[in-house]
């Protein structure tokens, strides 16, 4: 995915709990708490500061996620296949080089950019054929199923499903959040 313009400087009005200075008590309360977790708050939360309590649950089912059973290459690749998906500039701009750095090849990465499942015969592979099954078909076949509980066991299968959720959830906050990154991809 080529490189986006900036949202508009207007897109922090959609949500008013992400300036500061307008955050009732329970927001700035929330805000307080994820970046101490986290030591900054991530733009996904940002627009989640309207719900502080789901800001907050969101933003422990993430933690719990990405320090999971799964390998990071695994978590990286299926972010982006999400913000592939949900063409979500922002999501991939942040986590290709993330990507990169868990151990996926630039061909892997472009591979996911053309919408196609990263091949590695491995374990990316099966959470790849996963992910494409459960958001185009909406169902996951047997044999993928099986796969995939190969790789990761019943834990890792019961995450890959919770983190396949997730990495869509980011996508579509982030591009309600930043309305005016252009959506098409190429």
């Amino acid at each position: 995915m080529p490189e986006t313009t900036p949202a508009s400087p207007h897109a922090a009005t959609r949500f008013p709990a992400t300036a500061e200075a307008l955050r009732s008590a329970e927001q700035r309360a929330a805000y307080d708490l994820i970046a101490r977790r986290r030591g900054r708050v991530p733009a996904p939360y940002l627009p989640l500061l309207g719900s502080p309590r789901i800001a907050d649950l969101l933003e422990q089912l993430s933690t719990e996620l990405w320090t999971g059973t799964l390998p990071q290459r695994v978590l990286e690749a299926v972010f982006l296949m999400a913000a592939h998906r949900q063409q979500c500039r922002h999501q991939w701009k942040t986590h290709a080089p993330k990507a990169l750095s868990a151990g996926l090849s630039l061909e892997m990465v472009e591979a996911i950019a053309a919408g196609k499942i990263p091949e590695d015969g491995g374990s990316v592979e099966a959470a790849g054929r996963f992910f494409l099954a459960l958001t185009e078909h909406h169902c996951v076949a047997d044999d993928v199923f099986e796969q995939v509980q190969r790789h990761f066991g019943e834990r890792g299968t019961a995450e890959l499903v919770a983190f396949c959720g997730l990495a869509g959830t980011v996508a579509l906050l982030l591009n309600v959040q930043l309305p005016h990154a252009p959506a098409s991809p190429t």
